[in-house]
């Protein structure tokens, strides 16, 4: 794990980049702002390149998943336990902007796990205009931090890296760090955007299935979403498809979630207010 300050004085955001070794975007869009002589910040951001050791590798983690290892474990025999426990305490206290990519879908959008006001602030502030309630899936990030991690395309692909990079420059000109200018995905000025809110409410496992809709597309009950030679998976009742896809997990085809709606009629978390 290594980290960077950009800009001066103490860090007011931490953007967390490759917690998946094989998730490059985050740090391509990171070392575009590093390198941009032109951007000038009104305060400083905290940047922490995750799990160095699984990207040198190319590998999504080396022995666990490290966004399923939180809390993590500082004397843990296996690297994404210790790494977590080391990056709770770099992260500690600050709102958290964590970026990632995906082989599910080329549209980006926003997850999250609690509802604090701060995680709302930076809802807003992607500019993108669909976020996903993933509280059902322990061990992530966000569910230690005031965080959000954004899915922001296809793992791999240049776009992913462009949408990467307008997320991080929309959320630094929202939050008041730089002028408002090209970085805005929605909105007449950056912060504007009330996404939609989707919540996961079950994963759909199983090996070797194809799966026949698209993300974030109601299923109506009766139809059949994923197929594995002659079996079929019928949904039992509507939902909106979240992360499936045929290949994105190994031994899952993806999430079903329900539309909640725009994220300004959702109330914070009262166990955290």
């Amino acid at each position: 794990m290594r980290t960077h300050v950009l800009g001066e004085g103490r860090p007011e955001l931490a953007v967390v980049v490759g917690q998946h070794g094989d998730e490059p975007c985050g740090e391509r869009a990171m070392e575009r702002l590093l390198a941009d002589e032109s951007l000038r910040l009104s305060g400083a951001v905290l940047f922490v390149v995750a799990n160095e050791r699984a990207r040198d590798a190319g590998e999504r983690f080396v022995d666990v998943d490290l966004n399923r290892a939180y809390p993590g474990d500082p004397d843990a025999d296996a690297h994404e336990a210790r790494l977590a426990s080391r990056l709770l305490e770099v992260v500690d206290g600050l709102p958290v902007l964590d970026l990632h990519s995906t082989v599910s879908t080329a549209e980006p959008f926003a997850l999250y796990q609690r509802l604090t006001p701060r995680t709302r602030r930076l809802l807003e502030w992607t500019g993108l205009d669909r976020a996903v309630d993933v509280r059902t899936e322990a061990g992530g990030l966000a569910s230690h931090v005031d965080g959000v991690a954004v899915e922001c395309g296809r793992k791999g692909s240049e776009a992913a890296v462009d949408t990467a990079e307008r997320v991080l420059r929309n959320v630094l000109a929202a939050a008041g760090l730089t002028a408002v200018g090209d970085g805005e995905l929605a909105g007449e000025r950056a912060g504007t955007v009330d996404p939609t809110v989707f919540e996961v409410f079950d994963r759909v496992d199983g090996r070797g299935y194809e799966f026949l809709g698209e993300n974030f597309h109601e299923v109506p009950a009766g139809t059949a979403f994923a197929r594995r030679g002659d079996e079929e998976l019928v949904a039992d009742e509507p939902f909106y498809p979240v992360l499936m896809s045929t290949d994105g997990y190994e031994a899952s085809v993806g999430f079903r979630a329900r539309r909640l709606g725009p994220l300004s009629s959702l109330p914070d978390d009262d166990r955290l207010r």
